[in-house]
């Protein structure tokens, strides 16, 4: 498994992490170790996590944490979080378990009340140790289920990006790495995991589309369906990155100061743009202004409109706001 262990020293790298190592190898006078949170669930991807950074600790010069989330939902989480608890002492690495008092089944939006509190919980712990990175378990294979969520949820085609490497403090060395090969690490070296019950229920829609809709896909595409995402995501990042760049010109020759939003917009100035950007300029003036996101079907019936050619029309967006159209200007009004 040496080939795993290079690949997450280059990750590593590619994250730009290594810049504290060659630091240390540069200089003679001994560095503080980078500080890095290892989320571990005592599932195969975080576990395998934990093992592959405790290996490269000493090359990439690392002080490692453990951070076990207790989300209290499941009879076996307080096993797990013993077993956790074990592999940090095993190690002699520090351990951390935070226990959650406000979720329960059943209630609505719980992955993402979930998502927010493991979030939330692991930034107050960085801060309480002092600052570093939080390193998630999350692979190739997390990557190709968020990309097609997205898809079916009906993503903007320049959104349709997965997981970044690194978004500090977070970091994710695992990307390029599939769920069979860290499978394959932990099985050659012994290692132990717990499989989380829940992770079989197709009460879930990510469950469903690992459980159903990826095996599927990876028939119809003889098995290529990693590199079609790939593919696809890489595609879509520079759609993003040409409308991104389009809307910041857009707002310099109208005279916007970045950061600052529009009360109209000229329709005259609107039309002199490429009708995607045209797209982004109307998504984010109503963004910025309202905090909603528009669906497309809904920035499809504004569009409609516009290229009526009617002096007036106004379009309900929300309960709460209206688009409207007169003398030649686009505004937003909050009922």
């Amino acid at each position: 498994m040496e080939n795993l262990l290079q690949k997450i020293e280059k990750n590593w790298e590619l994250c730009r992490l290594d810049l504290h190592s060659k630091k240390k190898k540069n200089e003679r006078e001994k560095i503080t170790p980078l500080k890095v949170i290892v989320c571990v669930s005592g599932g195969c991807d975080s576990v395998a996590l934990l093992h592959l950074l405790h290996r490269l600790s000493n090359l990439l010069c690392l002080k490692l944490h453990v951070l076990f989330f207790n989300h209290q939902l499941r009879p076996e989480a307080n096993e797990e979080q013993n077993f956790v608890k074990s592999l940090a002492k095993k190690y002699e690495i520090p351990f951390f378990c935070k226990i959650s008092k406000h979720l329960h089944r059943g209630q609505s939006g719980l992955q993402e009340a979930a998502r927010k509190w493991r979030i939330t919980e692991s930034l107050n712990l960085l801060d309480s140790i002092g600052g570093g990175y939080i390193a998630t378990g999350h692979h190739a294979d997390d990557q190709t289920e968020t990309l097609l969520l997205k898809l079916l949820r009906g993503a903007h085609i320049s959104n349709l990006k997965g997981m970044c490497w690194s978004k500090p403090p977070f970091v994710r060395p695992l990307l390029n790495c599939s769920k069979s090969e860290l499978r394959g690490f932990l099985e050659t070296n012994n290692f132990n995991w717990m499989e989380d019950s829940s992770n079989q229920s197709i009460n879930y829609l990510r469950n469903r589309v690992r459980i159903e809709l990826i095996p599927l896909l990876e028939e119809l595409t003889r098995h290529s369906l990693q590199s079609r995402i790939i593919d696809l995501s890489e595609q879509s990042k520079l759609i993003r990155n040409w409308l991104n760049s389009g809307y910041h010109e857009w707002m310099e020759k109208i005279g916007i100061v970045k950061g600052k939003s529009k009360e109209i917009i000229f329709l005259s100035d609107l039309e002199k743009n490429n009708i995607l950007l045209q797209h982004e300029i109307v998504h984010n003036f109503v963004f910025f202004r309202t905090r909603q996101a528009l669906s497309y079907r809904k920035l499809q019936k504004i569009f409609v409109l516009i290229q009526k050619k009617n002096k007036y029309w106004e379009l309900h967006l929300s309960k709460n706001w209206k688009i409207r159209f007169s003398r030649g200007e686009i505004s937003l009004k909050n009922r």
